[in-house]
């Protein structure tokens, strides 16, 4: 051991030093240790981030899909219920609708879906025209990730299914001159439940080209003005429609890349 004693103006002072390899060595570990964790910081800190849970996460995955495209009316005043050609062009009017839509997962998603459109139709007897108003809750299931778990193309097929309420206002008018129109409006929403199906391309990760064909069974038979005991009145919405994706996609998927149709890895 060595013992150095020095003086000072103020006083007089003892330090005391053991060996000097054993200082050495405690001074070349400290080094060490200061050295390790400045270089391990930056990766702890990565890694402390992935760690904590993601904020606003309810925030990702919506999406405003507008529509436009026909409503058909099939019921008791109507000739072609059983051609769907003929249906279109001649007992066939404008619908359209916005939905809002929530995608739980590869697979599922949730909807809130208005529609607003008009119904017409013709017998032998006479023709009505009806408005429509319907808000649905909806669901629906992507059936190419379910048969293709890894697929990663951009056309996707899927079912839809929903109920809800519809309101509606028509008018029958009758070809015996001698009768009067008939008016009918609903007092209260009436129930209406949806079954479908549709397919969507995705055009780019904030884009999809949406095209749907769903029927309305609904719980009145009373939207063409007249009433059957035996069949409720029902109507389909044949659409085609636009997608915007809010915060759907990782950021180096923004980036446009040459996919197939439908692919798995």
């Amino acid at each position: 051991m060595q013992i150095k004693v020095f003086d000072i103006k103020m006083g007089k002072g003892i330090i005391i030093l053991g060996n000097r390899n054993r200082n050495r060595n405690i001074f070349r570990l400290l080094l060490l240790v200061c050295l390790l964790f400045m270089i391990s910081f930056p990766s702890f800190s990565q890694y402390s981030k992935r760690l904590k849970p993601k904020k606003f996460e309810w925030t990702k995955n919506w999406g405003v899909n507008l529509n436009m495209g026909a409503t058909s009316f099939f019921g008791d005043v109507s000739l072609y219920d059983d051609d769907y050609a003929d249906k279109l062009k001649k007992e066939s009017a404008v619908g359209y609708g916005i939905i809002f839509s929530r995608r739980i997962n590869s697979l599922f998603k949730l909807e809130f879906q208005l529609l607003k459109g008009k119904l017409k139709g013709k017998n032998s007897k006479s023709k009505f025209e009806a408005n429509v108003l319907e808000y649905t809750f909806n669901a629906t299931l992507n059936i190419v990730n379910l048969l293709l778990p890894e697929n990663n193309g951009r056309f996707f097929l899927y079912v839809k299914t929903g109920f809800g309420q519809f309101r509606f206002s028509s008018r029958l008018a009758y070809k015996d001159p001698e009768k009067e129109d008939r008016v009918v409006n609903t007092g209260v929403p009436e129930f209406v439940f949806l079954l479908g199906t549709g397919a969507y391309y995705s055009i780019s990760p904030s884009f999809d080209f949406t095209a749907e064909v769903n029927g309305r069974m609904t719980n009145n038979d009373q939207i063409d003005g007249t009433k059957n005991k035996k069949d409720k009145d029902y109507y389909s919405y044949m659409s085609i429609g636009i997608t915007y994706n809010i915060n759907n996609a990782k950021q180096h998927y923004r980036k446009f890349k040459k996919t197939p149709l439908i692919r798995k890895y």
